[in-house]
C-alpha cells in the first residue's frame, strides 16, 4: 500500500514539475524520492513527551467482509509540561483515529484509538498514524502502526447488500442536497454484475430533468460499475416543491418494478420561486 501511494505521489509531483517547466507553475521546488518518503513517512521529533505502551499492533488475519477493527494505544505524559495532541494524521482512508481533546497533564495517561476497515483492502496491512503534539517541533511525536493481512472476501458480492436480479448495489438511493436553480449535479451508486451476461441498464419513466446511465456500459459479467444519475435543476418546473422524491425503475434486470426501484431525493434552493 505504501508503495502504491509512493508511486502515485511521485507521479503527481513529476507532473507538477513538468507544468512548472512549461510556465504553468513558477517556483515549484524539486521533489526527490527522499522528499516524497518524508511526506509519506515523516521522521519523528527528537523530543517525544508521550510514551506509548506499544506503537505497533498486529491485527492478525482479516477478511474484506469483516467488521472494522478498533485498538487502543495507551500513553503517558512523561514530560514536566501539559501536552495537547493537536492532530493525528492517517496515511490511508482505511484508517480512522480518535484522541483526547484538551491538555494532558504531566504524568497523566490517555489513549489514541485507531480503527482499521478491511473492506476493499485485500493484501498486507501496513498502515500508520502520526501523532502531532503542541510545542515548537512540528514533526510527529509518535508513529502508531497496524500490521496484518486481509484476505479477499469469501463472497465477492458481500459488500453489496442490495440485489436486483443479477445486479448488486451498494445502496438503492441517492440524494442531491442544496441544488441551486440552473445548476447540474451528479451522484453515483456503486454496483456490480453477479450474472454471466452483460447488463444494459436504463430507466424509461424518468422526468426530463434527470438522466441515468452506467459507467461502464454495459456492465460486464463479474464487473463493477457506477450508476450515474445527473440532475439539471434548470429543467425542474418552478412550481415543484424544494424537496422532491423520484422513484426510478431500472430496466435491464429481472424482478417486479418495486424490487428494481431506486429512490432519488432532491433538495434544491429554488430561486425561481423567489423571483
Amino acid at each position: 500500500m505504501k508503495r502504491i501511494r509512493k508511486i502515485w505521489l511521485v507521479a503527481a509531483l513529476c507532473s507538477a514539475a513538468a507544468m512548472s517547466s512549461a510556465g504553468f507553475a513558477q517556483g515549484l521546488p524539486d521533489r526527490s524520492e527522499a522528499a516524497v518518503d518524508s511526506l509519506l513517512d515523516p521522521p519523528l521529533a527528537a523530543v517525544r513527551p508521550l510514551r506509548f505502551e506499544r506503537a505497533t499492533v498486529d491485527v492478525g488475519t482479516l477478511r474484506e467482509e469483516d467488521a472494522p477493527v478498533r485498538r487502543r494505544f495507551v500513553f503517558k505524559n512523561r514530560s514536566d509540561e501539559t501536552v495537547v495532541i493537536v492532530r493525528v494524521s492517517v496515511g490511508c482512508r482505511c484508517l480512522a483515529a480518535e484522541w483526547p481533546k484538551g491538555g494532558i497533564a504531566p504524568g497523566a495517561e490517555g489513549a489514541v484509538e485507531l480503527t482499521y476497515d478491511p473492506e476493499n483492502h485485500p493484501g498486507r496491512i501496513d498502515v500508520s498514524a502520526f501523532v502531532y503534539v503542541s510545542g515548537p517541533d512540528r514533526r510527529p511525536a509518535a508513529r502508531l502502526t497496524f500490521t496484518g493481512e486481509v484476505l479477499p472476501a469469501a463472497n465477492p458480492w458481500a459488500r453489496f447488500p442490495h440485489a436486483m436480479g443479477a445486479l448488486r448495489l451498494k445502496q438503492k438511493r441517492a440524494e442531491f442536497r442544496g441544488l441551486e436553480s440552473g445548476a447540474k449535479a451528479t451522484e453515483r451508486i456503486l454496483c456490480g454484475n453477479a450474472g454471466e451476461r452483460p447488463l444494459h441498464l436504463s430507466a424509461k419513466l424518468i422526468p426530463p430533468f434527470m438522466k441515468l446511465h452506467t459507467d461502464p456500459s454495459p456492465i460486464p459479467p463479474g464487473g463493477e460499475a457506477d450508476i450515474v444519475i445527473t440532475i439539471d435543476a434548470a429543467k425542474i418546473p418552478a412550481s415543484q416543491p424544494e424537496d422532491i422524491s423520484v422513484p426510478v425503475v431500472l430496466e435491464g434486470v429481472d424482478g417486479r418494478p418495486s424490487d428494481r426501484t431506486l429512490n432519488i431525493r432532491i433538495n434544491r434552493i429554488n430561486k425561481n420561486i423567489i423571483d
